[in-house]
C-alpha cells in the first residue's frame, strides 16, 4: 500500500507501508528522487535512485521500491 501527496512541479512524497506495517516516506523534487526518511534506528541506510522509462528504481539500503512517475507527477 502506499499513498502521495503531491505540491505541484513535481515534488511530491511518497509514504509505502512495509510488511511489517512500519512506513516508509520517499521524497521528490522536480519529478527527482532526493532521499527518504532514514534514522539512527535505521542505521543510516544509504539511499539510490535509477530510473528506466518511466519507473524510478530505489533502493534505501537492503529495501526496494519501483514508482512510476504517475504516482510522482499525477495522471
Amino acid at each position: 500500500d502506499f499513498g502521495v501527496a503531491r505540491a505541484g512541479g513535481g515534488y511530491a512524497t511518497v509514504v509505502v507501508t512495509r510488511p511489517d506495517g512500519t512506513k516508509r516516506a520517499i521524497f521528490f523534487r522536480q519529478g527527482i528522487p532526493t532521499g527518504a526518511d532514514t534514522s539512527e534506528a535505521d542505521g543510516y541506510p544509504q539511499f539510490h535512485a535509477d530510473k528506466e522509462r518511466d519507473l524510478h528504481l530505489i533502493r534505501v539500503g537492503p529495501e526496494r521500491y519501483e514508482i512510476p512517475d504517475a504516482v510522482v507527477l499525477g495522471g
